[in-house]
């Protein structure tokens, strides 16, 4: 029986309404019949495999256990974890914001996978017979974008959190920050500081201190990783210098009595903090040494009397932006549960501006959120800070005009489909937040698309209730404070330097952006052939989300995924002739060639390689 069509229209789409075909471009069926008389020329009709191959064997697609490092690292903004399953090898993450891409080498863009499997269940792509699905109405985010983040499990840093508690008696974590070191306080006041290789390098505190003190209910590193400042449940803060473990200041004055701390955190200048109590009051914290005393002075910026702040955030800039004309006012955030202010508190203490939430419908529980990030906008680079209470994602651009005018824009909003309770810049386009289901979520702000959603339930994410309720210091905290106080976990979430770490009640999670080769690598793992192709192209065409590690000239970029796509090309030949029916029907056979010559054919054209 022959299989060779008698006909030219037999492969159209007319009469095949299956045959797969690519939105862009209109393939002639006589290069398809061309391929498929030379598939059917080559093949054994009984075996039902190509006469040059008795067995053809699938590649096999694992990853390089070991990756070369990101090109142009840079020490001050980097934190090096360890593989916490089969690897051994370090991993160093460098600060993806403003990262140029520009000399970066093409295979030097690949980093190591932290993660041997990813957190929570992902519907898997089914395919529909249509190859115009792949590019039009793909099922799932996760085939359309691949998965791009990669959850990891700091083990090492877990494991002693545990240990920690049942042989030191530290009790249970509750705060974490991160920066080139990572620190996690505990509910017995202790704060345990990690390295980069995980082991603990610190145990600042003591049990009776903490008998005094009450639980860590915040933590801070400054820019430079010398000091860390540590916020107590009965309202006290303590700085030690993470150089020796010592311990610098102890401040019992810079608030009211009586009210927890919700927030400490260090500004870009050395001497300068600000710390929230659950009063709802924020204050300035000023550092100095007085004949050779280390001295504290507070100040009131704002009071909770005009209603509870709940979430400050100050503008922070790497050693790349130092310079900005906007730094030199060090910018601070305010989300209190009526409106978000923006303050400058140099030269002179300052109101930019103030926003309502207005006449919105929120939640009473809902979580005011903040988070900075600076972004290239009009090939100018200026910090948006983004905000939100309840289902809509506020942006405001802060910039400096030629005049010295400082402007703040309002930026097209984002609408959500959730209650975010945590919020966090993973790069300058992209945004992680999780929802009060405990799903992460992360959200392409240029394109107002939501990327991927990862289940994040198993974490046993610590919450920051007993703070915001103040139950150490009697409970003296409003109504509405408290609501809010049901889902805050402002301490159990830290960014740094592309990262987001999340603490658990018994273990520590880190999420990154996974680069451009580690997204299609992935799909090919799964034997998801045809769902690589389909996001390698969108890398090739310069219409993929959250991008890491690839050229900005399109040219460069063009020819490197390219080179990969022809790869998976000759990956998914070797897998479709391993599948290919063995026995039964020749019209079998006939659908299973039908269905993988004209993605082959398509792909070839698209590419120009042949």
């Amino acid at each position: 029986m022959s299989l060779k069509p008698k006909d030219m229209s037999y492969l159209t789409a007319e009469t095949h309404p299956d045959l797969p075909k690519t939105p862009h471009l209109n393939t002639p069926p006589q290069i398809y019949v061309s391929v498929w008389e030379a598939f059917v020329d080559s093949i054994d009709y009984k075996s039902g495999r190509r006469e040059s191959e008795s067995a053809p064997k699938y590649p096999e697609l694992n990853t390089p256990t070991v990756y070369k490092q990101f090109a142009n690292l840079q020490p001050h903004s980097t934190v090096e974890l360890l593989e916490p399953e089969d690897e051994d090898e370090p991993f160093i993450l460098e600060d993806t914001c403003l990262v140029n891409t520009e000399n970066i080498d093409a295979h030097s863009c690949e980093t190591s996978s932290l993660a041997s499997s990813d957190s929570g269940d992902r519907t898997h792509f089914k395919r529909n017979g249509n190859f115009l699905s792949l590019f039009l109405s793909v099922e799932t985010n996760a085939t359309q974008h691949g998965f791009v983040l990669r959850h990891s499990v700091l083990k090492g840093i877990s494991a002693q959190i545990v240990s920690a508690a049942d042989k030191v008696d530290s009790g249970l974590p509750t705060a974490i920050t991160i920066s080139s070191v990572i620190a996690v306080g505990t509910s017995h006041g202790l704060a345990l500081v990690f390295d980069q290789n995980q082991a603990l390098r610190l145990c600042l505190g003591t049990t009776a201190l903490g008998a005094d003190y009450g639980a860590v209910s915040a933590l801070s590193i400054n820019h430079d990783c010398t000091r860390l400042l540590c916020g107590f449940a009965k309202g006290q803060i303590t700085m030690w210098d993470l150089a020796n473990g010592k311990l610098l200041r102890t401040i019992t004055d810079a608030h009211p009595p009586g009210t927890a701390i919700l927030h400490v955190k260090f500004t870009d200048l050395p001497t300068l903090a600000v710390c929230n109590d659950s009063g709802g009051s924020v204050f300035e914290l000023s550092f100095r040494r007085v004949m050779g005393m280390r001295t504290c002075e507070s100040r009131c910026l704002f009071s909770g009397s005009k209603g509870e702040v709940c979430c400050v955030e100050p503008l922070h800039a790497g050693p790349e932006l130092k310079d900005h004309p906007v730094t030199q006012y060090s910018l601070l955030a305010l989300a209190s549960l009526t409106k978000i202010l923006l303050l400058g508190l140099r030269p002179s203490l300052k109101v930019w501006m103030t926003f309502p939430y207005g006449k919105m419908q929120v939640d009473p529980t809902s979580v005011p959120l903040l988070a900075w990030q600076f972004v290239a906008v009009q090939k100018t680079i200026n910090p948006i800070l983004s905000f939100c209470r309840g289902d809509t994602i506020h942006f405001l651009l802060v910039k400096k005009d030629e005049s010295g005018t400082i402007h703040v824009i309002k930026q097209r909003q984002f609408q959500l489909n959730c209650d975010p309770i945590s919020l966090s810049w993973i790069n300058s386009h992209t945004l992680v937040l999780m929802d009060s289901r405990e799903k992460l979520r992360v959200l392409d702000r240029p394109s107002q698309e939501e990327l991927e959603v990862v289940d994040m339930t198993e974490l046993q994410l610590v919450y920051n209730s007993s703070y915001f309720k103040s139950l150490a210091t009697g409970g003296n905290v409003s109504q509405a404070l408290a609501l809010v106080g049901e889902r805050a976990c402002f301490q159990s979430v830290s960014s740094y330097a592309g990262q987001i770490i999340y603490l658990g009640t018994k273990s520590v999670h880190i999420m990154t952006l996974r680069n451009w080769r580690e997204r299609v690598d992935h799909l090919l793992k799964q034997e998801k052939c045809i769902e690589a192709l389909s996001l390698a192209w969108s890398f090739h065409e310069g219409t993929a989300k959250a991008v890491l590690g690839l050229y900005d000239d399109p040219a460069k970029r063009k020819c490197v995924v390219a080179d990969k796509m022809v790869e998976i090309l000759l990956q998914y030949v070797n897998h479709s002739l391993k599948k290919c029916p063995e026995q039964g029907k020749i019209q079998v056979m006939e659908h299973h060639f039908q269905d993988m010559v004209p993605v082959m054919v398509d792909y070839c054209i698209l590419l120009q390689r042949t």
